[in-house]
């Protein structure tokens, strides 16, 4: 399933919400890496976790994290993880959706922005996995999706973004695992950590 067909799909789920896919294919539109081909990735590795048994425990709030995760992005910025969510927020409180749900929403956005969940929260665990399933490309598409990286960053003199690079990459190195659940610790770990590593090394 592409992108838009999952969005429309979320009106199913959740049909209190007015739901504008031109909004968000609009505010997608022009990045190169935080675009909806990283939406359309994630979808697919998410069939691979359903296909796994690993479904979302709550279908809706999970397509709504999912969809708005990167809605707002701007690579200078701390806060997009915040902003998203508040998007997303706004939406789901117009639409009567329950408190505990709304939380559950803006909990798994912003898990997105360190990428540690809550280690009961299930559905952030496949959410990040699902973010960072892209570490896990072969190595030529991996190559593709740091040069977009780069791109969005164009602003940035190149040895302030080699020096933010490698310390974030190292950051996710220096964890036990890189992923959260245990098909993403089977199915992208290795290819993940060969991967940073490589692009590490080019960096220094």
């Amino acid at each position: 399933m592409e992108i838009e067909s999952f969005f429309h799909s979320l009106q199913q789920q959740l049909p209190t919400l007015d739901l504008n896919w031109k909004n968000v294919r609009r505010a997608y539109t022009g990045r190169p890496y935080h675009n909806l081909d990283h939406l359309n990735e994630m979808l697919r590795h998410l069939d691979r976790h359903r296909n796994a048994g690993n479904a979302p425990t709550d279908e809706g709030i999970f397509g709504m994290a999912l969809v708005y995760h990167d809605l707002v992005y701007k690579p200078t910025r701390s806060d997009n993880e915040q902003r998203s969510a508040q998007a997303a927020e706004e939406l789901l409180l117009v639409g009567e959706i329950s408190a505990d749900r709304i939380a559950h929403c803006t909990a798994l956005i912003m898990a997105t922005k360190s990428h540690l969940p809550n280690p009961e929260d299930h559905d952030a665990a496949l959410l990040i996995d699902l973010d960072l399933a892209v570490l896990a490309r072969e190595p030529e598409g991996y190559d593709r999706y740091a040069a977009a990286v780069r791109k969005e960053f164009w602003m940035v003199p190149g040895f302030v973004f080699r020096k933010g690079r490698v310390k974030a990459l190292t950051q996710l190195l220096d964890r036990e695992h890189i992923y959260q659940t245990a098909y993403g610790r089977a199915e992208y770990e290795k290819q993940a950590r060969e991967n940073l590593w490589r692009e590490v090394r080019s960096l220094a």
